[in-house]
């Protein structure tokens, strides 16, 4: 479906005015009529764009997908130091996607919804990122004659965000789940970029102190 800007307008209204309803409340208490009133509409209007709470939830949740998707772009794409940008990329999609979630009192009530009624949208969105990292990782690796055969640049974007999936719960807070992610994707891009100081070869030392 293909919306006008007035159109594109309204709903990004109703997306932010859900997004903060939805963490004040969680998703079993908040009402459409919560959510109308939030965005300064009548219930009814909101009707018209939306079939039910459910369907403006799934939409949300692909709306602050493609949010988060759209700068992790713009930054990867950036003329910075190819580390800086692919972390920085990876923790502004999570601040977008994740973040307001997980700052919610009903943080992990809202987490499940997203995998029970979005899980295919989310799924979709989550393959776009991995690609569009691993373009970026490939290209870097690409001039590399040290890299090592048999690098696959769509394997290790993939490991890494579900290293960076298995922290969510596990983090005590936003500041410490940054941290992790952080910590993650410099150890993956690490184990990728830095490479070892070669042994000395021990044949051509004994030649040269013979």
């Amino acid at each position: 479906m293909v919306f006008d800007s007035h159109q594109l307008t309204k709903r990004t209204t109703v997306f932010d005015a859900a997004l903060a309803v939805f963490s004040a409340y969680g998703f079993r208490r908040t009402s459409m009529h919560d959510v109308a009133k939030a965005a300064g509409i009548s219930r009814p209007a909101l009707y018209l764009v939306f079939d039910n709470k459910e369907d403006l939830f799934r939409q949300l949740a692909g709306h602050r997908q493609a949010l988060a998707f759209a700068e992790a772009d713009r930054i990867l794409s950036r003329a910075t130091p190819f580390r800086d940008r692919f972390v920085q990329a990876v923790l502004a999609y999570e601040a977008i996607f994740f973040e307001p979630v997980s700052a919610s009192p009903h943080g992990e009530e809202l987490m499940d919804i997203h995998k029970s009624m979005a899980s295919d949208d989310i799924g979709q969105g989550h393959l776009q990122l991995v690609e569009l990292l691993a373009v970026h990782l490939a290209a870097e690796l690409a001039p590399r004659t040290d890299a090592g055969p048999g690098i696959d640049a769509r394997r290790i974007a993939d490991l890494l965000m579900a290293a960076i999936t298995g922290q969510k719960k596990a983090a005590s807070s936003i500041r410490d789940f940054r941290q992790r992610v952080r910590q993650l994707t410099t150890l993956f891009l690490s184990s990728l970029l830095d490479q070892p100081t070669p042994l000395p070869d021990r044949a051509n030392n004994r030649r040269e102190t013979e």
